[in-house]
């Protein structure tokens, strides 16, 4: 999970950020439970700093933006169900 396993001091690829991110999102939501739905984007982002620090600064930001919309997509899921 750690983003320096992707560090290549360039833009990561699609495939790699989307992996990276279903990752994250799965670590916190194992952590925080349900609770993750309703973090605002800017603690996702202070949430997974600490394990993409090492990566281009755009793809952190991106990032935090594709962690937390997996939050809201799988809070519309479960609110559904």
């Amino acid at each position: 999970m750690i983003g320096y396993r992707y560090s290549t001091g360039q833009r990561l690829p699609e495939r790699d950020m989307l992996d990276l991110a279903d990752s994250l999102a799965l670590q916190l939501h194992e952590t925080l439970g349900p609770r993750v739905y309703f973090l605002p984007r800017g603690d996702v982002r202070e949430l997974i700093a600490p394990y993409v620090n090492d990566l281009h600064p755009a793809d952190q930001q991106d990032l935090s933006w594709m962690v937390w919309h997996l939050f809201q997509d799988a809070r519309e899921m479960d609110q559904a169900a």
